[in-house]
């Protein structure tokens, strides 16, 4: 979900949030529930990298669960996504609050320590510009973190690739696969079943920066 996308992948995604609202039923605008019962491999991410004290963008967002999590765990957060509709969900979710911020205007460039990109750049056509775009997004020091699907088990139509062995690098990229099963984790050889990339880039310090 670039900002080089047009209006009318805004519309369609547009339907597929309202898709996937309804099939999830009345949990699905339930917001208590939902902060509750965050994906597995959100609560995974959490663990890993922690929002306190940082600027955070959730880029792709959503209707903005995961930004108000990272607001409530002590970042200062903003929510992006290039949808309508969700990001219209997404303030009715906030309430009168001022934070976190939901918008469907790209950022600026240096303004976030922390990228928090999930289940996105499977979705686009060039990966590796995708994460260049959100690196142009970062303060000095800070990083872009996510997730995409290992393989064939979270496959959807609108999936433009399916990762296994890697992402496109762009700066450091530390890679960290992660299974539904917490168990599975443990286990030192790769397995199949559901899982995901669980990703960090870091892109390297400009000439004379300290």
């Amino acid at each position: 979900m670039s900002s080089a996308m047009t209006a009318a992948a805004g519309e369609e995604y547009d339907r597929q949030y309202r898709v996937w609202v309804e099939r999830q039923g009345p949990r699905a605008l339930d917001l208590d529930w939902r902060l509750t019962h965050l994906l597995w491999r959100h609560r995974a991410l959490l663990r890993r990298y922690s929002p306190e004290g940082k600027r955070v963008l959730d880029f792709g967002c959503m209707d903005g669960i995961f930004t108000l999590k990272l607001q409530q765990l002590g970042g200062e957060a903003v929510g992006y996504d290039i949808s309508p509709a969700a990001i219209t969900q997404a303030k009715r979710f906030r309430g009168a609050l001022a934070r976190p911020v939901f918008t469907s205007v790209p950022p600026g460039p240096g303004q976030f320590d922390r990228i928090y990109c999930q289940e996105v750049i499977e979705h686009v056509e060039d990966d590796s510009a995708l994460v260049g775009e959100l690196v142009g997004y970062l303060a000095h020091g800070g990083s872009v973190v996510g997730t995409t699907p290992v393989g064939s088990d979270f496959w959807d139509p609108d999936h433009k690739r399916a990762y296994d062995e890697g992402l496109s690098p762009w700066g450091r990229v530390r890679l960290h696969r992660y299974y539904r099963s917490p168990l599975r984790n443990f286990v030192p050889v790769r397995q199949a079943g559901a899982a995901v990339f669980i990703f960090e880039v870091t892109p390297p310090s400009p000439p004379g920066a300290r």
